[in-house]
């Protein structure tokens, strides 16, 4: 039976192809005593070791030199400082010295003391780095017992390279002709492997629930590194769909050198602004803000989940700033922190609610603890003196939070005017529509606002009482359904009658078989995960507006989710394929 399970997704792509299971080769670890005499000695095999591995490192990095960018190769450069770092070795040798132990023992107590001091960090690349930590004590306690590392290969055939983490060390072991995909149990998204394996282009979930580890070696699986999903034993029919996602991206793939930079327009010249979601300021390393809008959606609460307490205004404007700075002047939407639900906060006691998704989340925590609302409005605002910044509220229900928090803004930037702070005095203020209730009532809100952004994942499961995490009933988690389709409808009209903007900012921005319905709805804003901006401009870029119209009047007036479901499939999708195949006859 086909099992889905949800990770982190750390590398894009698709791979389909059998598991084969790897595990560290050094399962038993020596233990005896040394004695003064035998110290010396000691040190010279720590000094053969760490020169071996040291040579080893330098291999692997000439070997992945015209594989990898020269930025990712510096991660073998990390590994080599801290196997030549003074105080390691001072650290290894005293372990052996003042404890009579064997130097493999030494290195595995020392790798877990810093291992701890690097996990206690607050900053996540820092606490990635524990991991390299470890790479290099398994390293050294390899060459120490000499044990020779074999290549992680799965006899010439295709494989998925599945284990409980995935190390810089390992890509020189893997047989990468044949490897499609990596699935570890731990790791993060900005961790060392996770980088290389964006590098290398290997799709890549990292964080998978450890059922995944305990699956059978040979058992297909597919990864989809772009949603971070591993479904393990799929149907045929799952196997077909994302066989021809893959044969279309490879498609999309030649067509992204054409359209990249060129315009966000429909065929007859419509322009609709694309914008990306981003989590931290680190996913604006690799995003080409020339191809973009701007940021339409800065999820905030990211840099605050992966710290171990609340960040000071000073560390919020720094982090805020830089947003602004790797946005180029290009617009940045910082929604306030939006915790609660599925999102707790390690260091911020919450209340246990029996339907947290329909709890103590968002705009309502940032009212009832308003020290927390009013220091990272502050701290938005001194950032805003970069450029153009807006803030979103998230998770509005009534006209009332709105007014409260229009008062906090308005008496924050009085505050910030009377000491001469520099801001954005003109700073726009914009809300989520997540809540249906708001949907019929925004008439009465536009005139205290100036934009608003549909959260369509929030807003679909709430219209239509369906959780989507739910096995029992993710299936009945349909954003086609007539319902959702005429309310996207009204928010759209509602925004153009008080002629305010208005984008899409949930994952249906990101979904190219909607591109023409929200275009035709009237939609001229949609913000996404930067993986899913080129397929979204190029199906834009195939269609005229009146195109879209007309598709859009057509879904909207069909009486069921399964006939909006045969539009799409038999007008959207044919037309997709054509036009690839006919992008491909071109170049042939």
């Amino acid at each position: 039976m086909a099992r889905k399970l949800k990770g982190i997704a750390a590398a894009p792509g698709i791979a389909i192809a059998p598991v084969v299971h790897f595990h560290p080769t050094l399962e038993h670890i020596p233990t005896y005593g040394v004695g003064p005499d035998a110290i010396e000695g000691e040190q010279r095999r720590f000094q053969a070791a760490a020169q071996e591995v040291a040579q080893s490192l330098l291999a692997i990095q000439r070997e992945l030199a015209g594989a990898i960018d020269a930025r990712e190769s510096r991660i073998y450069d990390a590994q080599l400082a801290i196997l030549h770092d003074q105080t390691f070795r001072r650290d290894v040798e005293a372990e052996v010295r003042q404890h009579g132990v064997n130097l493999e023992v030494a290195l595995q107590r020392v790798v877990a003391r810093y291992e701890a001091v690097f996990e206690a960090m607050e900053n996540p690349a820092m606490r990635e780095r524990a991991a390299d930590l470890r790479d290099i004590g398994r390293q050294l306690v390899g060459a120490l017992l000499a044990t020779e590392r074999g290549k992680y290969t799965a006899n010439g055939q295709d494989y998925l390279f599945v284990a409980d983490e995935f190390l810089p060390s390992d890509a020189g072991m893997l047989d990468r002709r044949h490897l499609r995909g990596i699935v570890t149990a731990h790791g993060g998204k900005y961790s060392h492997g996770a980088i290389l394996a964006r590098s290398l282009g290997i799709p890549a979930v990292v964080g998978i629930e450890p059922i995944m580890l305990d699956s059978n070696t040979g058992a297909v699986a597919i990864v989809d590194g772009d949603a971070g999903i591993v479904i393990l034993d799929p149907t045929p029919d799952q196997v077909a769909d994302y066989e021809r996602a893959r044969r279309e991206q490879r498609a999309i793939d030649s067509r992204l050198a054409e359209v990249r930079f060129q315009p966000s327009v429909t065929r007859d010249g419509t322009e609709v602004r694309l914008q990306a979601n981003v989590e931290g300021v680190r996913d604006l390393d690799s995003l080409e803000t020339e191809a973009i809008a701007g940021i339409g959606l800065f999820r905030t609460e990211f840099a605050f989940m992966e710290r171990r307490q609340f960040p000071t205004e000073d560390e919020q404007v720094a982090m805020y700033r830089r947003a602004m700075e790797g946005a180029k002047g290009k617009a940045v939407t910082f929604r306030t922190l939006d915790v609660g639900g599925d999102k707790p906060l390690g260091y911020f006691r919450m209340p246990e609610e029996r339907n947290p998704v329909l709890g103590w989340r968002g705009i309502r925590l940032g009212l009832d603890w308003p020290d927390i609302l009013y220091t990272q409005v502050r701290a938005i605002l001194r950032a805003s003196a970069l450029g153009h910044a807006r803030i979103l509220l998230p998770m509005v229900t009534t006209r009332s939070e709105i007014v409260r928090c229009r008062e906090v803004l308005d008496q924050l930037q009085a505050d910030l005017r009377a000491n001469a702070v520099p801001h954005d005095r003109s700073i726009e203020l914009g809300v989520m529509v997540e809540v249906p209730a708001l949907v019929p009532v925004l008439p009465d809100l536009m005139p205290l606002i100036d934009f608003l952004s549909v959260g369509t994942n929030d807003l679909v499961q709430y219209l239509l009482a369906v959780d989507r995490d739910n096995q029992r009933v993710a299936k009945m988690y349909d954003p086609l359904h007539p319902g959702v389709l005429r309310v996207l409808e009204q928010i759209a009209a509602a925004a153009a009658r008080a002629e305010k903007p208005v984008s899409v900012c949930g994952e249906i921005a990101g979904d190219h078989w909607f591109t023409p319905l929200l275009v035709g709805m009237g939609y001229r804003e949609l913000s996404m995960a930067p993986v899913f901006l080129p397929r979204v401009k190029v199906m834009l870029r195939s269609l005229t507006l009146a195109e879209c119209v007309d598709l859009a009047q057509r879904a909207l007036a069909m009486p069921s989710t399964a006939a909006v479901r045969k539009l799409v499939q038999d007008e959207i999708q044919a037309r997709w394929l054509r036009q690839l195949g006919a992008g491909e006859e071109r170049r042939s």
